[in-house]
């Protein structure tokens, strides 16, 4: 008896075939170095959509019990650290200890006033959103110190959001708000760039803690993504071209990326004390970046929190690219994401714990 397959169907196989291929290819970037060949890192962009597809592949083939289902369960099983490492699904703690730090991280995007705002009522605005975060310790990126009003901002935050300590220097991007004595402070400025990180030892109530704001490479590419979704036409030839620019931007600046990163992660092993990391990384879960700090780091997303956990609010859906990273020494409690009418990011607060024999 010969069991005949519709065209229908084997366009449907050769496609779900090529669709495995993609995705298998998509698990790579975490294991080659932007270094060695940079367009690797662009398929972690396109990661979160190859699953989904696989998995409507597979319950498609499910429901019609054909056997190429298992074709799905096995890739997405390739690449399940890869999957739980973008999506989280970690329960929130019911019982946090008391003793516990609020830790929070913010790209500003220089704290733009809205237009006709005068500067005095601005400032208080920006004040009254640092003390609803409720943080022990700020860690703020893109903030206005370029500026020389800057200082007004500070004092308008360290007075009426309750934040005695803080690291600030007009010309510096890089910016901590701590309830906590800061010492230590080191600002490191990659050569060329205008990012950079700034590491501090905080002397916390459980025991003295380094932290580093970081603030990685951009991708230069939000200018081109709200073009693309707002009024691109895969049509059009024009809009393919930018497509291949932004991949291109993206894969360019995650060797740069890399390399300040390795710089960041040698000064990690070095620290005498706890390390909490945490900023704008500019980068993904499915990147060589992120798995490189993870080799060293917890994510708070994954542990405290659920789901895709995106922190860009540009056009381009579901970026997950700021982060806090504790080291083993610290138990997460929780993760939560807050709004910011400011920036264009969202940021993002952890409580957390010391262990014991840490402190």
């Amino acid at each position: 008896m010969k069991i005949l397959i519709s065209p229908r169907h084997l366009e449907l196989r050769l496609l779900h075939l090529l669709l495995i291929v993609l995705t298998v290819a998509t698990y790579l970037p975490p294991i080659v170095h932007p270094q060695t060949f940079w367009p690797i890192s662009t398929l972690g962009l396109i990661a979160p959509l190859c699953w989904f597809m696989v998995l409507l592949f597979g319950v498609y083939w499910l429901f019609r019990r054909d056997k190429a289902v298992f074709l799905s369960i096995i890739t997405l099983l390739l690449g399940w650290d890869m999957i739980t490492n973008a999506y989280a699904v970690s329960p929130l703690s019911s019982n946090p200890p008391e003793d516990v730090l609020v830790i929070a991280s913010l790209n500003g995007h220089i704290f733009r006033r809205d237009k006709g705002e005068d500067a005095p009522t601005f400032n208080q605005r920006v004040a009254a959103y640092f003390k609803a975060l409720d943080a022990d310790i700020v860690l703020v990126q893109e903030f206005q110190t370029r500026s020389n009003k800057a200082p007004y901002l500070v004092k308008a935050i360290r007075q009426n959001a309750d934040f005695p300590h803080v690291y600030s220097k007009v010309g510096e991007s890089l910016a901590i708000f701590s309830r906590y004595p800061l010492s230590n402070e080191q600002p490191i400025y990659f050569k060329n760039r205008g990012n950079g990180f700034l590491c501090a030892d905080v002397q916390t109530p459980q025991g003295t803690v380094r932290v580093f704001n970081i603030h990685l490479q951009t991708n230069a590419i939000s200018t081109l993504a709200n073009e693309v979704t707002t009024t691109g036409n895969l049509r059009e030839k024009s809009t393919w071209q930018k497509i291949k620019t932004m991949f291109g931007r993206y894969g360019r600046s995650n060797k740069v990326r890399t390399a300040q990163a390795e710089q960041i992660l040698s000064a990690i092993s070095k620290s005498p004390h706890p390390v909490l990391a945490g900023g704008d990384f500019n980068d993904i879960p499915t990147s060589y970046l992120y798995h490189a700090f993870r080799e060293r780091l917890q994510d708070a997303h994954l542990a405290g929190s659920w789901g895709l956990g995106s922190t860009y609010k540009g056009l381009l859906p579901g970026l997950r690219i700021d982060y806090l990273l504790p080291d083993q020494h610290f138990q997460i409690q929780d993760f939560e994401r807050r709004d910011c009418p400011f920036s264009d990011h969202q940021a993002v607060l952890s409580t957390m714990s010391l262990d014991n024999g840490s402190r």
